[in-house]
């Protein structure tokens, strides 16, 4: 790494030191870009260039807290371990961030899901400069969905893209209802249990073997017209 590279990864993470403290004092709404500004001791545009918005600061806050679960669960595929328990590890690692941080956490929730849905189904072949691949969250996933099919701990007849997205998706969801509750229960203990009710699967044993597939074909769907507000009445 360079000096000049240093010294930006410097500055960036005084700026996000800066915005995590003032987070923590004022509240998220309550922070100005200005705020942080002055609270890194930086200029407006330096700030600027290494973040777009104050929402992009939330992601990168993120994304440093949890990039070490994510090496983590790299090192542990490496090392032999179950996939599945290191699966299990690393959501519990982002629902526990997610109770720590609920503020910062509901940020990115809702000003990025529509980040997370599509620019995240590239992170499972995004490269880095040197062409290696990025060692992401939703590659994670990936690779320890493989790996568990390999061992025959997961049905191999669904693709291993298909069941990231619904792993994903279902700590997705876990996490927003939990955010928009009274956040009493635990997050961790919601994600364990509609882990293993994915991984478990719904059905009653052999219940393929006694009924019957839904036929959609005999469904009639009807179609709904849309007036403007107040016309019917």
């Amino acid at each position: 790494m360079g000096r000049r590279e240093e010294k930006r990864n410097m500055t960036r993470q005084q700026i996000l030191s800066a915005a995590a403290e003032l987070f923590a004092e004022r509240g998220y709404e309550n922070t100005t870009l200005e705020d942080v500004t002055e609270k890194a001791n930086v200029s407006k545009g330096t700030l600027y260039y290494n973040f777009e918005s104050k929402e992009d600061l939330v992601v990168a806050m993120r994304r440093d807290a949890l990039a070490g679960t994510v090496q983590q669960a790299f090192a542990s595929m490496n090392e032999g371990k179950e996939p599945l328990a290191v699966l299990e590890r690393l959501l519990m690692e982002r629902a526990s961030f997610t109770e720590k941080n609920p503020e910062l956490a509901k940020v990115f929730y809702t000003q990025r899901i529509q980040y997370v849905f599509f620019r995240d189904e590239q992170s499972q072949t995004e490269l880095n400069e040197d062409g290696t691949p990025k060692r992401q969250y939703r590659k994670a996933i990936h690779d320890l969905v493989c790996e568990a099919q390999k061992r025959g701990e997961i049905r191999s007849d669904c693709s291993p893209q298909e069941l990231t997205a619904m792993i994903s998706a279902t700590f997705l969801h876990a996490q927003g209802t939990w955010l928009s509750s009274d956040r009493s229960s635990s997050l961790i203990d919601k994600t364990h249990r509609w882990l293993h009710l994915l991984l478990d699967g719904a059905g009653a044993k052999g219940y393929r073997d006694k009924f019957e597939c839904v036929q959609l074909q005999s469904v009639t769907v009807k179609t709904l017209t849309f007036s403007p507000a107040g016309a019917d009445k």
